[in-house]
């Protein structure tokens, strides 16, 4: 290795937080499946998704987001077309998953998405920050900024 390669390294190495930035860009490229996630707010922490939620959150190593979150267990639509739901289920949908996509950018242990389009309208053309903690094969996402108020705390297993 050349001497300018091992100073500039040496350089990098000796900066934590872009260290840890490109560490985590790194690490979190891949498809991840959700284990839990619950909100906090007032001192109360509630499962919104139950305590067995479906999803699944993607990143590529483009910047590309996506992510998909149910409650297990919805009912179906008593006809077999999206586009004739009673109010009653479409409330049912409406409260039972959150789904979203756009870009995303690290900077030490936050990662930055800046949403195309979500199931929830109002976060369209928005941008969140949130904290993540990756240990081994277990993804831990705090969102300060949860669509339905509070704090969400989630835990995710990469996908193999």
């Amino acid at each position: 290795m050349k001497k300018s390669n091992i100073a500039a390294l040496a350089i990098v190495l000796s900066m934590p937080g872009l260290a840890a930035a490109q560490a985590l860009k790194d690490q979190i490229v891949g498809t991840w499946k959700l284990v839990s996630i619950y909100n906090e707010q007032d001192g109360k922490k509630t499962y919104l998704f139950s305590e067995k939620p479906v999803g699944m959150s993607m990143y590529d190593k483009s910047g590309n987001y996506m992510s998909y979150i149910e409650k297990p267990g919805m009912p179906k639509f008593a006809v077999a077309n999206r586009q004739k739901g009673t109010d009653a289920e479409y409330k049912a949908v409406s409260q039972g998953m959150v789904s979203g996509f756009g870009t995303y950018t690290v900077e030490g242990d936050k990662v930055t998405i800046k949403f195309v389009g979500s199931s929830y309208p109002n976060r369209a053309g928005t941008t969140e920050t949130r904290t993540y903690k990756i240990v081994g094969d277990e993804l831990t996402v705090s969102n300060p900024a949860a669509s339905s108020g509070g704090t969400s705390i989630s835990k995710s297993v990469r996908v193999k």
